[in-house]
């Protein structure tokens, strides 16, 4: 296994975990322990830099403490590794179960939240690797979110679950953007000065187009700015004809 910086990578890239490669990553740190805090030492999975004095201490304390939340949980043998040789486990397994037990507002879980996040960072594991696959997709991203804007789990103002994020996410991807709105409202503008435009106190004629061709190259010919391209007038040509019904008379 490789040391220091390199070990979260590797960790992360098999397929089984021993015991302590799995507390390591719940703790966010690679601990070796000693019979005194003293020949103990440990290194932070993200940085590489070892951690030293009482800061190494409190590390080692956390690590102490996920370790017996681990082993008073019950594990399932398919979860279990083929071997006889020693307990490995699925590291999918390891990060679901990691996923549904931490809570971001502890301080006790804040070295995985950390690994997770560098994790999702590098490409070496993605959501899919730890998200229960009941989940919806709108809270899987919402989740990526929070972990990425709060990676240390601390509480925010106006924090909810990721239900919560999930539904503000959604209301606002089904909202139109500024950009959006302004592009549309060129498009009326364009029209608009097509149907009314006048030439000094003589109002111009009427243009007259045949075809959503004519008017999409007249307009791409004689207007500027964004949304007036010619892909973009088809489209949205396409989806106003959808819309649009005459009046019965």
């Amino acid at each position: 296994m490789a040391d220091n910086g390199e070990h979260l990578e590797a960790m992360l890239s098999q397929n089984y975990l021993s015991t302590d490669d799995i507390v390591n990553l719940l703790a966010g740190h690679r601990v070796r322990l000693s019979k005194s805090y003293g020949d103990s030492t440990v290194h932070n999975l993200v940085t590489g830099n070892e951690v030293v004095g009482s800061k190494a201490k409190d590390v080692i304390e956390r690590w102490k403490s996920l370790n017996k939340i681990w082993e008073s949980s019950t594990h399932g043998r398919s979860d279990l590794a083929p071997t006889i040789d020693t307990l490995l486990y699925s590291r999918d397994y390891a990060l679901q179960w990691a996923w549904k037990k931490h809570k971001p507002t502890s301080t006790i879980w804040k070295g995985f939240s950390a690994c997770l996040k560098h994790g999702l960072e590098q490409e070496w594991i993605t959501p899919h690797d730890y998200v229960p696959q009941e989940e919806t997709p709108e809270e899987v991203r919402a989740r990526e979110t929070e972990a990425k804007l709060n990676p240390l789990g601390q509480p925010r103002e106006g924090k909810g679950k990721a239900s919560d994020y999930a539904e503000k996410l959604k209301k606002q991807e089904s909202e139109p953007s500024e950009r959006e709105i302004n592009n549309s409202l060129r498009i009326i503008g364009a029209m608009r000065d097509i149907l009314t435009s006048q030439d000094g106190d003589v109002k111009e004629q009427k243009k007259n187009f045949t075809s959503d061709s004519q008017l999409i190259n007249y307009l791409v010919a004689n207007y500027d700015g964004e949304g007036l391209s010619a892909s973009t007038l088809k489209s949205r040509f396409r989806d106003g004809a959808n819309l649009t019904e005459r009046k019965k008379k």
